[in-house]
C-alpha cells in the first residue's frame, strides 16, 4: 500500500529542496571521482610540425576569442544573490516551506514526528490565520512522503496557476496503525484528535475552527481520514480519501506459514482488532459501517474519494461499496474511479481535482 517512490526532480525554490550530486557513493562511503578527474596522460604529447601549427593556429585564436567573450567581467559576477522579495524572485513567490518536528502525545506516551507545509504568505503575514489540512500517509510510509512523493510540488504549481489559495498541510507519523485506537493499546485515533490537532492549532497560525479544517489521506491514511471524519464529523468541514484501503471483511488466518502476504495481513489485523479477531470492534472502526451507522451526523461533511481502476490491492471494490452506502443514506459526495493504480503515483496524477476539492471545501 503506497510503496512506489516518485522522483520529483530538483526544485529551484522552496524550503526542503534537495540538490543531489550526480556522483554516487562508492562502497567505502566516499564519492566516485568523475572520468575527467580520473584521466591520466600515459604518453608524451607529439610535437607539431610548422605546417600543423600553421593550420591549427587560426582555430586556436578563434577558440580563445570565444572564451574571452564568455568569461564574466569583475563588474558582472557569474552568479547573483537575489535579495528576498525582489522582482526577480516573484516567479518563486508561490513556494512555501516545510518544517519537520515532533509533538508530544499523551495518548501514545511519547513524542511523534510530523511534517507541516506552510504557504508563502505564512512568514510575511504574521497576523493572518490559515485553513488547515490534516494529511494521513499510507502503510509503511511516513510524514516525509508528502514532499518526497511530489505533492508539495503539485501544491505549489496549482497555487502558482491561481487554482488554489493558501492553506497549511500537517502530516503526522502514523506507523502502520490505520489511525484507530487499536486493541493492542496503540491509540492513534486519539493521538490525531486529542494531541496532534490541538498542537498544530496552538503552534501554527491556523483558523482553529471546524469549517476551516479538512482531513485527507492516502491508502491506509484514506481509511484513517474517513474513519476519523465519520466518527467525529463535528471537527471538520470535509474529508478526502485517495486509494483508500477499504475492506468489509476481516482476513482469515492463513493455512500455511508459506503464505507470507496473508500472514502479514492477519498479524496486522490481530494488532488492530484483537486476538482472536473481534468482529464487533472491527465494525465499530470501519468507515463502511460508520457511513450507515452515523449517516445523520455525516451529512454535514463535504466528502470526496477516488480510486484507480487498476488498484493492485483490489480496493476499487471497497470504494464502490462506500459509494453505494453513502448514496443509500442520501449523503452527498463525490466519487471517481479513474485510470491508474494504487498509492502515490495515482494521487500525483489526481492531484489537481484532489487539491481543488480541498480548497473549495475550505471556502466556506
Amino acid at each position: 500500500m503506497s510503496f512506489a517512490l516518485q522522483l520529483c526532480g530538483p526544485k529551484i525554490f522552496g524550503s526542503g529542496s534537495r540538490w543531489r550530486d550526480s556522483q554516487k557513493p562508492d562502497r567505502a562511503g566516499g564519492r566516485k571521482p568523475s572520468a575527467l578527474a580520473d584521466a591520466r596522460v600515459s604518453a608524451p604529447l607529439p610535437r607539431l610540425s610548422h605546417y600543423q601549427v600553421f593550420l591549427v593556429k587560426p582555430f586556436l585564436l578563434v577558440v580563445l576569442a570565444m572564451l574571452a567573450l564568455s568569461t564574466p567581467s569583475p563588474a558582472q559576477p557569474a552568479t547573483q544573490t537575489i535579495p528576498p522579495n525582489s522582482p526577480a524572485q516573484s516567479k518563486n513567490s508561490f513556494a512555501g516551506r516545510i518544517e519537520y518536528g515532533e509533538f508530544p502525545s499523551a495518548s501514545l506516551s511519547r513524542s511523534v514526528r510530523y511534517a507541516v507545509s506552510l504557504p508563502p504568505a505564512y512568514d510575511k503575514e504574521t497576523a493572518r490565520r490559515f485553513p488547515l489540512v490534516i494529511f494521513l500517509h499510507g502503510l509503511n510510509n511516513d510524514e516525509r512522503d508528502w514532499e518526497t512523493h511530489c505533492m508539495e510540488g503539485k501544491l505549489e504549481a496549482l497555487r502558482a496557476a491561481g487554482k488554489i489559495g493558501d492553506f497549511i498541510v500537517a502530516a503526522p507519523y502514523g506507523a502502520n496503525s490505520f489511525y484507530l485506537n487499536a486493541k493492542d493499546g496503540a491509540r492513534y485515533e486519539d493521538a490525531i484528535v486529542k494531541d496532534f490537532l490541538p498542537f498544530i492549532d496552538a503552534k501554527y497560525q491556523t483558523m482553529a475552527k471546524p469549517e476551516s479544517r479538512v482531513i485527507a489521506g492516502i491508502s491506509m491514511g484514506g481509511y484513517g481520514a474517513l474513519l476519523i471524519a465519520f466518527k467525529r464529523p463535528e471537527l471538520f468541514a470535509g474529508v478526502a480519501a485517495h486509494s483508500a484501503a477499504l475492506f468489509d471483511e476481516l482476513p482469515q488466518a492463513p493455512s500455511s506459514p508459506e503464505q507470507r502476504a496473508a500472514n502479514y495481513r492477519y498479524s496486522l489485523a490481530t494488532k488492530l482488532f484483537g486476538q482472536p479477531l473481534d468482529a464487533a470492534y472491527f465494525q465499530a472502526n470501519s468507515p463502511l459501517h460508520l457511513a450507515k451507522a452515523n449517516a445523520g451526523r455525516i451529512k454535514r461533511l463535504k466528502i470526496y474519494f477516488d480510486v484507480g481502476d487498476a488498484d493492485r490491492y483490489g480496493f476499487e471494490a471497497g470504494n464502490r461499496k462506500l459509494d453505494e452506502a453513502l448514496t443509500a443514506a442520501g449523503i452527498a459526495h463525490g466519487f471517481t474511479i479513474a485510470p491508474g493504480g494504487h498509492g502515490w503515483s495515482f494521487l500525483v496524477e489526481r492531484s489537481e481535482p484532489a487539491l481543488m476539492f480541498v480548497w473549495k471545501t475550505l471556502q466556506h
